[in-house]
């Protein structure tokens, strides 16, 4: 089992080496020299086994790749803890135009029945206005017809007087009257 652990490493360092993104042209030296010692599996050919020092570009990428992964997670726990303050801050705000809303309401209602009571009074007022008006116009009406009824009746009484002191008067003055 031995020799085939090691032929599993080689040959996943063959096949790292061969999809690098430089290219295996550009890989080390160091890497592609065999080390000294040479494992065999079965009746296959020997395989070189690399030098350790290849998986260090490896492990730097899973060192990079971890702290941009540590960084990554930082900044979505920082955006998650915005969004939980910006979505209490939101319900808070929904919780005041609501209570706000309710005090209009309430206002609104309450205006509406001072309206309503500042409409009947002032319905009754002129209710009570036009009755005194009404009142005072009978009131004068009757003054007035009464007023006439005294005229009439005095001027009937100025013919008879007139009548009465034509009487009187001796004869002659009858004829020139």
């Amino acid at each position: 089992m031995p020799a085939m652990d090691e032929a599993f490493w080689a040959n996943l360092d063959a096949h790292i080496v061969a999809h690098r993104q430089d290219g295996p042209e550009k890989a080390p030296a160091a890497s592609l020299q065999s080390s000294p010692t040479l494992a065999v599996v079965g009746d296959a050919a020997p395989v070189p086994r690399r030098v350790a020092s290849d998986w260090t570009g490896v492990l730097d990428t899973l060192t990079a790749a971890k702290s941009a992964a540590q960084q990554q997670e930082a900044r979505l726990r920082e955006q998650a803890a915005e969004q939980d303050t910006l979505l209490q801050e939101l319900k808070r705000s929904q919780q005041e135009v609501r209570a706000l809303e309710g005090l209009v309401r309430e206002i609104q209602a309450q205006a509406d029945a001072k309206a309503g009571e500042l409409r009947a009074r002032a319905e009754a007022q002129v209710g009570r206005v036009q009755a005194e008006a009404s009142a005072r116009l009978q009131a004068m009406e009757t003054r007035v017809q009464a007023a006439e009824r005294r005229a009439e009746i005095a001027e009937g009484w100025l013919v008879r007087i007139e009548q009465a002191s034509r009487e009187l008067l001796p004869s002659e003055g009858r004829a020139a009257a």
